[in-house]
């Protein structure tokens, strides 16, 4: 039932633009651009059946016509199925030959694919027109033989418009998703760095509370509660290992499974900030260039360091200004940029941005400070990768991150 309503859609389909003519080469022979919407049809779905496709086609072309001709212009049964039968034998012949011929395994085939339409095109029409005059003239044949392929290249050239325009829109949500991925990463990443720190404070308080068990020998009762304590913590520390470590490896997974193009990477996060800058209201302008697009192997790491970053500057420009982020060419090492003419940083703060939990920033509504672990985050990140990052700024100007990363890390 499903692929009959199928068949009927596209069946009233080819009869509507059946109804749409023209004359070739200045010649009194009409052709319709229903075997152009046909074609068109073929190529595009791959699960009907070119011949079923055809029949239907025939019929709906044949009802219509000769629905049209009684009402107006008052033809007899006779004289409709003298005019229009042989319309149905073209589409009969037309579908046995694109289902041999195989069209949809060849479709994407660009002379095969003409080819195989043409030819049906050529043959049918001329069957067609033997029918109706008993006689096919050298001038008529050569008239067919440019409508047959001036028809197929017709529908095919729409086709592989159609297919770029579906392989845009495929890309495009492709681009959302890796967003939507990118900053989940992100996410985890800055995680990470609160669960190392807490995996660190526990094993402190582990070896505490087991130096109180060894410096309380002679008190059997406290003796036992302290080392029960420090065996809880350690059971603590082994949750705390398992989760780390569950999470690194989600992230190595990805890195280890492919690579990014630098130029897909800006793109995905240009697309990602303004649609973020949007949804706040923000009129901050965001420009990303390279001197040198490569494949980026540990991408989500570089993903990482910019987004944050880039959250850093929007914050620094209130609401409006002006981002810069730039990529050029260092030797052996890859060279990030990222530029903002916010409200900078003061002089006296610059020594410990990269501290953890050090912060300038407070909600204006709360008053509660953040986290303060972005950069402490870019900076381990960094070192990670064996890179350097330095920053200079200046109040009411704005502030320039530079991060140099070694080439043979991040390509890989």
């Amino acid at each position: 039932m499903k692929h009959f309503r199928k068949y009927l859609t596209f069946a009233v389909a080819v009869a509507v633009f059946g109804e749409i003519y023209f004359y070739p080469f200045n010649s009194n022979l009409r052709f319709s651009a229903a075997i152009i919407a046909l074609n068109l049809i073929l190529l595009i779905d791959e699960e009907i059946s070119p011949f079923f496709t055809c029949v239907f086609s025939g019929m709906a072309v044949f009802l219509q016509r000769s629905l049209l001709g009684i009402l107006f212009y008052s033809l007899s049964l006779q004289d409709v199925l003298f005019l229009h039968g042989p319309s149905i034998v073209y589409y009969i012949i037309y579908g046995i030959l694109l289902l041999f011929l195989n069209i949809q395994k060849q479709k994407h085939q660009l002379m095969g694919a003409i080819i195989i339409l043409a030819f049906s095109d050529i043959l049918s029409n001329t069957i067609e027109i033997f029918i109706r005059q008993d006689k096919l003239l050298t001038p008529l044949l050569r008239m067919i033989v440019l409508v047959g392929i001036a028809r197929s290249v017709s529908a095919y050239l729409i086709f592989l418009f159609y297919k770029k325009r579906e392989l845009f829109l495929v890309t495009r949500e492709d681009r959302k998703k890796y967003a939507q991925l990118n900053l989940l990463v992100s996410n985890i990443q800055a995680e990470m760095f609160y669960l190392k720190k807490s995996t660190r404070d526990i094993e402190n308080i582990m070896r505490k509370s087991y130096a109180l068990y060894e410096g309380y020998k002679d008190d059997h009762i406290l003796r036992e509660k302290t080392l029960d304590i420090a065996l809880e913590i350690h059971e603590v520390k082994k949750d705390y290992y398992r989760v780390l470590n569950g999470f690194e490896s989600f992230l190595n997974d990805f890195e280890d499974n492919g690579k990014m193009m630098l130029s897909d990477m800006f793109a995905i996060i240009h697309e990602n900030t303004a649609r973020y800058l949007k949804e706040n209201n923000l009129t901050v302008s965001i420009d990303l260039t390279y001197e040198e697009n490569f494949q980026v192997q540990k991408y989500y790491h570089l993903f990482t360091i910019i987004n944050n970053l880039l959250i850093n500057a929007i914050d620094a420009c209130r609401g409006e200004g002006t981002i810069k982020i730039l990529q050029k060419k260092d030797g052996d090492s890859v060279l990030f940029e990222v530029r903002d003419n916010g409200e900078g940083i003061g002089e006296e703060f610059l020594p410990y941005i990269f501290n953890p939990g050090f912060t300038t920033k407070y909600d204006e509504k709360s008053g509660n400070p953040s986290t303060g672990i972005g950069l402490s985050h870019v900076k381990g990140i960094v070192d990670e990768l064996e890179g350097q990052v330095k920053v200079t700024s200046k109040v009411g100007e704005g502030t320039t991150f530079e991060i140099r990363l070694p080439k043979n890390i991040l390509i890989g």
